[in-house]
């Protein structure tokens, strides 16, 4: 029987390393699971995109070790790709929160996730594009979204998950709102927010992305999460109530699925897409991409 060939590609530096002590492991998992294997560690950011875009139609899976960031990187590589020419993905989670492998259920534990890359289903999901870029997981802007990308590797390297609540603790008191009229075929608001994201996951930050049904990764749709400015001492109670319960079932907290939404405002607003720094825009747009990819689960 003919192996199906796969492409590991691989981020020494995600999370606290692990896959270095890993790797052979991993490697001997897929080989007796059936593929023919083919090692890449990524060498700067953006070499999984390139890798993936130039080299996807020589492999039947092109299998992900790293955080949810190098997995995004993969999707935009696919994303330049036609349709036919797109491998199936694998995904061995080994980030520092791992939100998407969260989402699609995938053991942290990473000899079990590579297990899974050769006994799971590839299953189409969607993604989202900002501003004309394709993204995994989750574009935002306000309070903490810029945590992921501004804390120190070194730090994510030695805590882990930690590290971000850290880095988080310490902008508490120097929180920003910013004035947003906000558009979609949904709902149409302005007002000052401090924090907003739309996505396509069921857990953001290691939290639950709770609405009134959970939310699927193929079905089309985006969910758009706003919080705004609390005023008055009452709605700071009932943010931090609704925060730590993560019941978003609150005044303050706009929430809808759409396929495209803007937002537009006077003043620059900093963006984060996946983890990482996405510009600052006073107007962007955000759309679905419908079954964008496979991946296996």
């Amino acid at each position: 029987m003919k192996k199906r060939k796969l492409l590991l590609i691989f981020n020494p530096s995600s999370g606290k390393s692990a896959i270095r002590q890993e790797l052979w492991r991993v490697v001997d998992i897929l080989v007796k699971g059936g593929y023919d294997v083919t090692v890449y560690p990524t060498q700067k950011k953006l070499d999984c995109r390139d890798q993936v875009k130039a080299r996807s139609h020589e492999f039947d899976v092109i299998c992900i070790c790293g955080g949810d960031g190098t997995l995004s990187e993969a999707i935009q590589g696919l994303e330049q790709l036609p349709p036919d020419k797109r491998a199936v993905l694998g995904y061995i989670p080994c980030g520092s929160t791992n939100d998407f492998g969260s989402s699609l259920e995938i053991p942290f534990e990473i000899p079990l996730a590579a297990e899974r890359v050769t006994t799971g289903n590839p299953i189409p999901c969607d993604c989202g594009r900002f501003n004309g870029q394709p993204y995994l997981y989750i574009s935002a802007f306000g309070m903490f979204t810029d945590v992921s990308y501004e804390t120190p590797q070194k730090m994510k390297n030695q805590l882990g998950h930690a590290a971000y609540i850290i880095e988080a603790v310490k902008r508490l008191k120097n929180y920003s709102y910013y004035h947003i009229k906000i558009e979609s075929d949904e709902i149409e608001i302005e007002d000052d927010f401090v924090l907003g994201f739309v996505s396509n996951t069921t857990s953001i930050g290691g939290m639950k992305n709770r609405f009134e049904y959970e939310p699927l990764l193929n079905d089309g749709l985006l969910e758009c999460v706003l919080i705004k400015n609390p005023v008055q001492p009452s709605d700071y109670q009932s943010l931090l109530s609704a925060i730590v319960t993560q019941d978003l079932d609150c005044p303050n907290i706009v929430k809808f699925t759409t396929r495209r939404v803007t937002f537009t405002s006077s003043e620059a607003i900093k963006w984060t897409t996946d983890g990482e720094d996405g510009g600052s825009h006073t107007a962007s747009t955000i759309e679905v991409i419908p079954n964008a990819y496979r991946i296996i689960v």
